[in-house]
C-alpha cells in the first residue's frame, strides 16, 4: 500500500484525528488501545481517501508525493476537509466536543514526542489543526446541531463544555484558545454566561451540601476564572452582584452568582444537615472523626473559593467588581452585628428544630447565612496572610482614613472609639460654622471650656486606596458582621442547650418521683413522659447544631489564620495612637485619626480573644507565649486609657484575655486558665510589667459603669477577673512593687478600696441570702409527704427556682471569696495597712468586717448549714479565716479599733472569740498559725477596753450643741468642711458619700473632693467646746473626790 500523504501528516490523520484513509495508505491507527467511546473510535472516509487517489494519479513515489504537498495550504485543507468529513459522516453516537477535544489533546502528544525533531512546518501544522479542534468545538457548543450528535448532547449545548471542566481533563491551551475564538468573534458571553449559570445552579440545590461530591463544581469553577477574558465576564456580569433584586444579606447570597459557592459550609442552614452531619452524638471518637473530615472538606472549599478571589484580583477587568461583591456583603449584612443577631437566628433554628415550643420567627431572614458570611472571611484572611506577619513591610501601607471614607462602606454611623458623630464631621471639615458650634456645644456640655485642638489640621481622606489596605479593612469589617456573630450565635445555642437539659432534667426528677409513688399510669405521668422523650430528641437537635458550629468556629486552621490577623490590627491600633518611644504614657492630646475610629477595630480583637479562650482553648494554648505580645501591649496600652477609649465595656472585655492567661488551676468558676508556659508572657513584657498592675486597679474602679444593660451584674464578673489577675500579680516581685506603687497614690487607692467595700457587703448578703433559701427549699424537699403532696407544675417552678437560687450563690460566693482574698493580701504589706486606716477608709472597713463576722458565727449562722458546701463555692471556715487574718493586720493600728467599737450595730467582742473557738481546731484549713488566734483574743480584750472608753468619753462630753454635728451621721465633727450648697459636714464622712456619689447630698448638684471648702473657723470652735468640756469634767472630777480615810 502506498502512502500518498506526507508521513507526519499522515500520522495526525490517523492516530491524532482518528480517521483511517486507507485507499490512501493511511489505515487504522494502532494506538487506539482499549478505549471503547464512539469519539475515539477510528472511522474511515473513503470519499476523501478516494479524492486523494485520484489526485495523486501515477505521481506515488515519495519525491512526487513529497512536491504535491509543499504548498502548505494545501496541506491544511487536507486537514480541514478530514475534520469535516468526520464530523459530517458522524453515526451521531457521540458528543463532537469530546472528540475535538481529544483531537486537540492527541496533537498535542503528537508534538510533544517530536520535540527535538521538530521543523518550523511540522510545528505550523500542529498548530494549525488545534485551531481547527478549538473552531470546530466553539461551532459544535454553540450550534449544536450543526453535526449529528445524540440528543441529549444536543440539548446540553454549551453545558457539554462542565464535563471536562469538572474532571480538570482539558487539554492545556484549549480552553484560552476556545475563548480568544470567541471574544473574536464576539460570542464569549453565549459559552460563559449559560456556564456559571449552571454550576451556580447546581451548587444552588438544597440536595448540594458539604457531604456530597462537591469537588468537580468548584474544579470547574476555577478552571473558567483563570480564563481571563471569562474572568472578566463573571465579573462584569449583572448578575455577579445579584442584580436590582439583591436588596439585603440574603437576597445578594442567593442572587449573586458565586453566592452558592460561598454558601456551602458545616453551618447549618437547617436542622437537617446538622443530623446529617452528626448523625451518632454518643461517640467522642465518631464525633473527633466527623469534626475532621467536615474540616478537611471545609479547608477543600476555602482553598477553591480563594483560589478563584486570587484570579479575579488578578484581572484588571475583574478586580473592582470583586471588591464591590465584598463590600455589598458588608453593607447588606450590618444586621448581623446587632446585638439581636444571636437571639433571633437562633430561635429561627430552633422553631426548626421544636416548632411546638418556639415561636415561629417573625420576619424572614434578611442576612446571609454564617457560612457564607465564614468562607468569606476565610478568603481575605488568606489575602491578609503576606502581610501579617510583624516584620512584614507592606502593613506600612495601610492607610486609615479608609475607616472615614465612602470609598466602599459608609461607617458614619458606627460608634467611635473616642468621638462622637458631629466630631468627625468637624474634623473633617473644620470651617463649618455650624459643625464647629454643635462641636463646642459637646465640649461644653462635658465640661471643657475650650478646645485644645484648635490648631489641628482637618482630618484629610485618601482619594484612592491600595491593595494591601482594601484587604486589611474590608477583611476586619467582614470579621465584623461575619465570623464573630457566628460565635455569639454558638454561644447562645450552648445556652439554650445548657437551658433544655436542665428543663429535662427537672421533668426526670419528677417522672421519677411519680413512678415511685406508685403513679405509673396516671394522666400526669403520661403527659411527662411524653414531655420527656420529645425533649431528649430536641436536645439531640440543638447539640447537632452545636457541633455543626464547633467544627467550623474551633477549627485550629481558622484559630490560627484569625490570630495573626488580630495580632496586626493590634499593632496598627497601637500605632494609631502615637504612643512615645518607651511604649507609655500616651499623649494627653488624642490624635484625631485614633478618636474617629469605628469602635469595633479594637472591639473585635477583645471579643475574639474571649470567644476563642472560651470555645477553642486548645487551639490558643498551642500558640507561643511570644504571640500574645502584640495583645497583651494592646491590653496595657488602653486598659486604663479612658480618654482613648471611652466604653468601658470595650476595656473590661480584656481582662477576660489577661484572667484566661494567668495559671489558676483551683478556680472555683469552673473556667479555663492558660498554663505556666504561656503565662510567660506576664514575665517577659517590659510594659506590663510597669503598667498594667496599676492599670487595672484604676480599672476596678471604673469599671463600675460599664455602659451594658447589663452593668450592675457585669461588674462584679469583671472586678472578679480583676482579682485573680492581681492576686498572680502579688506573688511576682516586679508587679507587687507597682501595686504598692499605685497604693501610694492615697485618693486613687481610696476609691479602689471603697469598691471593694461596696461590693463585698453587696456580694456577701446576696450569697448569704441565697444561702438561706436554699436551705429552706432543701427542707421542704427533704419533707417527703409535704413535698410530693404539691401539684407537679407547682414542684417544677420551686425546682427551677432552686436552681436559680444556686446559681446566685454560685456566682456571688465566686466574687466574695476572690475580693476578701484581695483584701487580706493587700492589707499583709504593712505601708498598705497604714492606707487602710485612713479616716474615710477604716469606719467602713470595720463596719464590713464586723458584718461578716455576725453572718458567720452569730446567732444565725446556722441558716447556712446547706448540703453540699462546696457545690456553692462556701467554705465557711477559709472565708472566716481570711476575716480574722485581715483583722490581724489591722489589729495594731488604734484608729482600727476605734472604728471597730464605733460600729454599733454589729460589732461584739464575743464574736472575735468565737472566731478564733471556731478556728482552733481548724487551722489547717488556713493560712492562720495558732499564735495568730492568742493575737486575735488580745485583740478582742483590747476592743473591750476601747468600747468602754469610747462610753466614758461620749458620756464626758454630754450633749454636743447641734451645730457640731455631722447632719450626715448626727455625729461630733472632727475636720468639719463646706459643701458648694453651704452645708458644714465632716470630712471623713462626706469623703466616704463621694467615693460613690460625686453630687452634694443635700442640692443633688455635682460635687467632687476637690470642692470642698476648708471651714477652720467652726473646726476652732469644736477644739474649744472639746477643750472646755474636759476642762469641766476635770473640776467636777476634783470637786466631788474623796478624801482618803485617816488611818486610826
Amino acid at each position: 500500500m502506498v502512502l500518498l500523504l506526507l508521513k507526519d501528516d499522515a500520522e495526525i490523520i490517523s492516530k491524532a484525528l482518528k480517521i483511517s484513509l486507507t485507499a490512501a495508505g493511511v489505515p487504522a491507527s494502532a494506538s487506539a488501545g482499549s478505549r471503547t467511546t464512539a469519539a475515539d473510535v477510528v472511522a474511515e472516509l473513503l470519499e476523501l481517501a478516494e479524492e486523494l487517489v485520484n489526485q495523486a494519479g501515477d505521481a506515488t513515489s515519495p519525491d512526487e508525493v513529497a512536491a504535491r504537498w509543499e504548498d502548505t495550504s494545501a496541506r491544511r485543507s487536507l486537514f480541514d476537509r478530514a475534520i469535516v468529513g468526520r464530523l459530517s459522516e458522524s453515526d451521531g453516537s457521540y458528543a463532537v466536543v469530546d472528540y475535538l477535544i481529544s483531537c486537540y489533546a492527541r496533537v498535542g502528544e503528537l508534538r510533544s514526542r517530536k520535540s527535538s525533531m521538530l521543523t518550523p512546518e511540522l510545528a505550523d501544522m500542529y498548530s494549525y489543526v488545534t485551531d481547527l479542534c478549538v473552531s470546530y468545538a466553539s461551532i459544535a457548543l454553540l450550534n449544536p446541531t450543526m453535526f449529528p450528535q445524540p440528543a441529549d448532547v444536543e440539548a446540553e449545548g454549551v453545558l457539554r463544555l462542565l464535563r471536562p471542566l469538572k474532571a480538570d481533563s482539558l487539554p492545556q491551551g484549549f480552553l484560552s484558545s476556545l475563548c480568544a475564538r470567541l471574544q473574536e468573534e464576539g460570542t464569549l458571553t453565549e459559552l460563559g454566561l449559560p456556564l456559571y449559570a449552571k454550576l451556580a445552579e447546581e451548587v444552588g440545590d438544597t440536595k448540594f451540601t458539604i457531604l456530597t461530591d462537591f469537588t468537580p463544581a468548584y474544579r470547574a469553577l476555577n478552571g473558567l476564572v483563570r480564563e481571563k477574558p471569562l474572568g472578566a465576564l463573571l465579573a462584569t456580569d449583572p448578575n455577579f452582584l445579584g442584580g436590582p433584586l439583591a436588596r439585603n444579606g440574603a437576597l445578594l447570597q442567593m442572587g449573586a452568582r458565586l453566592g452558592p459557592f460561598l454558601g456551602l459550609a458545616v453551618f447549618p442552614s437547617d436542622p437537617a444537615l446538622a443530623a446529617a452531619c452528626f448523625p451518632d452524638t454518643s461517640s467522642p471518637p465518631i464525633l473527633e472523626n466527623s469534626m475532621s473530615s467536615l474540616r478537611l472538606s471545609t479547608g477543600v472549599v476555602q482553598r477553591a473559593l480563594t483560589n478563584v478571589a486570587k484570579e479575579l484580583l488578578k484581572n484588571p477587568e475583574a478586580k473592582e467588581p470583586f471588591f464591590k461583591l465584598i463590600a455589598a456583603a458588608c453593607s447588606l449584612n450590618q444586621s448581623r452585628a446587632q446585638q439581636w443577631f444571636p437571639h433571633a437566628e437562633s430561635q429561627r433554628l430552633l422553631h426548626a428544630i421544636a416548632p411546638q415550643h418556639i415561636e415561629p420567627p417573625q420576619a424572614m431572614r434578611t442576612y446571609s447565612h454564617d457560612g457564607f458570611m465564614a468562607n468569606l472571611a476565610a478568603i481575605l484572611l488568606a489575602l491578609c496572610e503576606p502581610f501579617t506577619p510583624p516584620d512584614s513591610p507592606h502593613a506600612s501601607k495601610i492607610d486609615p482614613s479608609y475607616l472615614l471614607s465612602t470609598h466602599r462602606i459608609d461607617l458614619k454611623d458606627e460608634t467611635r472609639l473616642c468621638a462622637t458623630a458631629d466630631d468627625v464631621m468637624y474634623w473633617l471639615d473644620s470651617r463649618n460654622p455650624d459643625l464647629r458650634q454643635r462641636y463646642l456645644d459637646r465640649l461644653a456640655a462635658e465640661g471643657i471650656v475650650a478646645p485644645d485642638d484648635d490648631d489641628s489640621p482637618p482630618l484629610e481622606v485618601s482619594t484612592s486606596f491600595g491593595t494591601v489596605t482594601e484587604y486589611f479593612f474590608l477583611t476586619m469589617r467582614v470579621l465584623h458582621v461575619g465570623l464573630l456573630p457566628s460565635y455569639s450565635m454558638l454561644e447562645k445555642l450552648q445556652k439554650e442547650y445548657g437551658r433544655w437539659h436542665q428543663d429535662l432534667q427537672i421533668r426526670e426528677q419528677e417522672l421519677m418521683r411519680l413512678r415511685a409513688g406508685g403513679h405509673h399510669s396516671s394522666g400526669v405521668t403520661a403527659q411527662l413522659e411524653a414531655e420527656v422523650t420529645q425533649l431528649k430528641k430536641w436536645i439531640d437537635a440543638v447539640k447537632q447544631c452545636v457541633l455543626a458550629y464547633q467544627t467550623h468556629l474551633s477549627d485550629p486552621a481558622l484559630v490560627t489564620s484569625c490570630v495573626r490577623y488580630f495580632r496586626l490590627v493590634s499593632r496598627w491600633l497601637v500605632a494609631t495612637a502615637c504612643p512615645p518611644p518607651e511604649g507609655l504614657p500616651l499623649p494627653e492630646k488624642v490624635p484625631r485619626l485614633f478618636a474617629a475610629l469605628p469602635e469595633y477595630c479594637m472591639s473585635d480583637v477583645a471579643d475574639f480573644l474571649k470567644h476563642i479562650t472560651a470555645l477553642a482553648p486548645q487551639s490558643f494554648e498551642q500558640m507561643d507565649a511570644t504571640e500574645l505580645y502584640d495583645f497583651v501591649t494592646l491590653m496595657v496600652t488602653f486598659v486604663g486609657a479612658p480618654r482613648y477609649v471611652k466604653n468601658p465595656y470595650l476595656r473590661a472585655t480584656f481582662t477576660k484575655l489577661l484572667c484566661y492567661l494567668v495559671p489558676k488551676k483551683d478556680d472555683d468558676t469552673g473556667r479555663r486558665h492558660a498554663s505556666d508556659r504561656l503565662a510567660a508572657v506576664f514575665h517577659s513584657h517590659p510594659l506590663a510589667q510597669k503598667h498594667l498592675a496599676p492599670a487595672i486597679m484604676q480599672f476596678f474602679v471604673d469599671v463600675e459603669f460599664t455602659g451594658s444593660h447589663t452593668s450592675a451584674y457585669d461588674k462584679y464578673e469583671y472586678r472578679q477577673d480583676m482579682s485573680q489577675i492581681l492576686e498572680y500579680f502579688w506573688d511576682t516581685p516586679v508587679y507587687k512593687k507597682t501595686m504598692i506603687g499605685f497604693a501610694r497614690n492615697t485618693k486613687k487607692f481610696v476609691r479602689f478600696v471603697n469598691m471593694l467595700i461596696n461590693d463585698s457587703i453587696y456580694s456577701m448578703n446576696e450569697a448569704l441570702t441565697k444561702l438561706a433559701s436554699i436551705k429552706q427549699t432543701q427542707s421542704e424537699m427533704a419533707d417527703e409527704a409535704s413535698w410530693s403532696a404539691m401539684q407537679p407544675r407547682d414542684r417544677q417552678r420551686r425546682t427551677q427556682e432552686y436552681h436559680q437560687y444556686e446559681g446566685h450563690a454560685r456566682y456571688f460566693m465566686n466574687f466574695i471569696n476572690e475580693v476578701l482574698n484581695m483584701v487580706q493580701y493587700l492589707s499583709s504589706e504593712p505601708e498598705i495597712a497604714q492606707i487602710f486606716m485612713l479616716p474615710e477608709l477604716a469606719p467602713r472597713m470595720a463596719v464590713m468586717l464586723n458584718h461578716f463576722l455576725v453572718e458567720l458565727v452569730g446567732p444565725k449562722c446556722a441558716n447556712l448549714k446547706v448540703k453540699n458546701m462546696e457545690k456553692y463555692h462556701f467554705h465557711p471556715i477559709k472565708l472566716l479565716g481570711e476575716i480574722i487574718a485581715t483583722i490581724l493586720h489591722f489589729a495594731p493600728f488604734a484608729a482600727f479599733e476605734v472604728a471597730m467599737v464605733r460600729d454599733e450595730r454589729s460589732f461584739d467582742a464575743n464574736n472575735l472569740r468565737k472566731a478564733a473557738r471556731v478556728l482552733g481546731g481548724r487551722l489547717f484549713e488556713t493560712t492562720l498559725r495558732p499564735e495568730q488566734l492568742e493575737l486575735l483574743e488580745k485583740f478582742a480584750g483590747r476592743c473591750v477596753d476601747a468600747k468602754e472608753r469610747e462610753a466614758a468619753y461620749e458620756a464626758d462630753l454630754g450633749e454636743v450643741p447641734e451645730e457640731f454635728l455631722d447632719p450626715i451621721t448626727a455625729e461630733l465633727m472632727q475636720d468639719p468642711v463646706k459643701l458648694p450648697s453651704g452645708h458644714s459636714v465632716d470630712r471623713a464622712v462626706i469623703s466616704r458619700h463621694l467615693l460613690s456619689d460625686e453630687t452634694d447630698p443635700f442640692s443633688r448638684a455635682r460635687c467632687t473632693v476637690e470642692m470642698l471648702i476648708e471651714n477652720p473657723e467652726l473646726k476652732a470652735q469644736i477644739e474649744e467646746w472639746k477643750a472646755s468640756r474636759k476642762v469641766s469634767i476635770h473640776a467636777g472630777a476634783s470637786g466631788s473626790s474623796a478624801t482618803p480615810m485617816d488611818e486610826d
